[in-house]
């Protein structure tokens, strides 16, 4: 990161009615995957090799996940994990119902974590080019925002310069596998600067990054904004 100083640029804040809100959009951030953060372990001189590392990491994602199937909480320097049942119950004798109720993933971040977030510095920019902004996704069926995705569901994105012309297939909301398959939204409802109501098309489990490419008015050119989170597609 430049400088190790995190670089924003203000853009206008489509979701407020309010002219003078505005939003701020980080602008030198990078996305690492595992295979780039076992490389900087490596860069720190361990004397484990990357398939040790590989191995290690593979067997603690194991165990959390087994653990946090049998609804176990899970608490680590980096992250807090718990579970809690939504929806409504009809009284005392009723039970849990898959098509009424869900199982909602608490995570929060742990001490270290925290720590980490508290000692960013941060430089603001000049907002020199304006495309697509997404805040924020939100799945409709269990509520999850930038984390997890209902294959086939119904899902809201929200942000600034996101409305794209559905009839040009250049445009539109692309999720992106991690072998860079790119699977293009289809059924669109809603189509706004500062919100996009779609059907997500039927995906595979597993991770996407979330991009929206659109032309914005005034320019000639498709622009792409891309979600700062990868979202975890599940079945529905």
């Amino acid at each position: 990161m430049e400088n190790d100083v995190l670089t924003y640029a203000l853009f206008e804040n489509h979701l407020t009615s309010d002219p003078n809100d505005y939003m701020a959009v980080t602008t030198n951030a990078i996305s690492l995957g595992q295979n780039a953060v076992v490389q900087l372990m490596l860069k720190r001189g361990s004397t484990l090799t990357e398939t040790d590392i590989l191995a290690v990491l593979k067997m603690e994602r194991e165990v959390i996940c087994e653990q946090a199937a049998m609804g176990n909480s899970i608490t680590t320097p980096l992250f807090n994990l718990s579970m809690s049942i939504k929806g409504v119950f009809n009284g005392a004798d009723d039970t849990y119902d898959p098509a009424r109720h869900s199982i909602k993933l608490n995570l929060t971040p742990g001490t270290e974590l925290r720590n980490a977030v508290a000692l960013i510095k941060t430089r603001k920019v000049r907002a020199e080019k304006v495309s697509p902004i997404i805040d924020r996704i939100v799945d409709a069926a269990t509520g999850s925002v930038n984390d997890q995705l209902s294959s086939g569901g119904l899902a809201v994105l929200r942000g600034c310069y996101l409305k794209y012309d559905a009839a040009d297939p250049l445009q539109g909301i692309f999720f992106i596998a991690t072998d860079n398959t790119e699977i293009r939204v289809e059924v669109i409802s809603l189509n706004k600067p500062g919100e996009l109501h779609f059907q997500a098309p039927a995906l595979a489990t597993g991770e996407y990054r979330v991009e929206v490419r659109a032309i914005i008015k005034g320019r000639k050119e498709i622009s792409a904004g891309i979600l700062g989170a990868a979202v975890t597609v599940v079945g529905r």
